[in-house]
């Protein structure tokens, strides 16, 4: 299984070992957020040299990659390479849910397709860099696969996470935030295990990579400060995030992030106009800085701007009931919670 060759679009400027490395796997439909993430990273870490390895479904059109590329040509220090993965990499032969398509997947194949890199910074596409990123990347992995930060497991699917073998709280960890040791994984030939498993397990799965990343690499994974992936989820007001991190080190993630992570379903996601948690509005500003300015902002309508008008606490409750009437109305036989 091995993806296709790369395309290089512009070298870097900087020796090697100082180049902060940053992946992203997408396919087209992410491609504005990608590009927030890429422009926030910039912003952040201004005096370092940063490439970013964009790695796609072969979706990609011409125009995504110009508008990749134009983020970082104002940088001379930034760098920007895309490696696509074809089908025949075995990609389209890996489970998906109705949450989650095959592009959730691509993040496995970086050992390979950064086949010369030693180590990597991969991101979500649905982050958003706030802080320097030089502790994150000097953090030494030793003989570790990965660093992360832990997740944090809503009580209902605490069982899942103990059907996979895996102690809560602390031992799962989120895979929107990864540094990854390519070498130790190249040499273990996690690929290979970790596409075994996605095969063999794939009814047992929620967050599909997620699992698989977590099961394979079970006590074997360093955790990482939360202010490195500061969650959504650690402003739910039931205060899960502390089981997990405790009261001081959730403060100082919300305090003073490195990086947002704007993790869950749709409404959670800062282009979604109902977003109700800290940060969707600096996000937009630095959306409107790329190519993808004119991006239209989702489910912005009447109704929805009307809901925005209620109190804090009343905006949720009403938007779930407009949720409920739509779903009645499409005549959908999945209800929304």
């Amino acid at each position: 299984m091995h993806p296709a060759s790369p395309t290089r679009v512009q070298p870097p400027d900087a020796a090697d070992g100082a180049v902060i490395r940053i992946a992203l796997c997408l396919n087209r439909a992410y491609t504005p957020w990608a590009a927030t993430t890429m422009a926030s990273c910039l912003r952040a870490n201004s005096e370092c040299s940063i490439r970013f390895e964009i790695v796609h479904d072969c979706s990609f059109s011409k125009r995504d990659i110009e508008g990749l590329q134009q983020i970082v040509d104002s940088r001379p220090t930034a760098s920007i390479d895309f490696h696509p993965v074809s089908p025949s990499s075995g990609l389209n032969e890996l489970p998906t849910t109705c949450e989650f398509g095959n592009v959730v997947w691509l993040r496995l194949y970086l050992p390979e397709v950064l086949a010369g890199v030693s180590k990597v910074l991969y991101l979500d596409a649905d982050t958003f860099v706030l802080g320097q990123l030089t502790d994150l990347w000097d953090s030494p992995l030793g003989e570790a696969p990965l660093a992360a930060v832990a997740n944090v497991v809503e009580p209902p699917f605490r069982s899942h996470v103990a059907a996979l073998g895996i102690n809560y709280p602390g031992g799962y960890f989120n895979s929107g935030v990864l540094l990854l040791n390519l070498e130790r994984m190249r040499a273990e030939k996690t690929l290979e295990r970790l596409l075994r498993f996605a095969l063999d397990h794939r009814h047992e799965l929620i967050w599909p990579d997620q699992d698989i990343l977590n099961r394979v690499f079970t006590d074997r994974w360093l955790p990482l400060h939360p202010r490195f992936n500061s969650q959504s989820c650690f402003w739910h007001p039931a205060g899960w995030a502390v089981e997990v991190f405790g009261e001081e080190a959730v403060r100082e993630a919300k305090r003073a992030p490195v990086i947002r992570h704007f993790e869950g379903r749709g409404l959670c996601k800062p282009w979604h106009y109902m977003c109700p948690v800290p940060g969707y509005r600096e996000y937009r500003r630095v959306l409107a800085t790329t190519p993808w300015a004119n991006t239209p902002i989702e489910d912005r309508t009447p109704v929805t701007r009307m809901i925005r008008l209620l109190p804090g606490d009343f905006q949720l409750r009403a938007y779930r009931r407009l949720e409920r009437w739509r779903t009645v109305r499409s005549g959908s036989s999945s209800p929304v919670p």
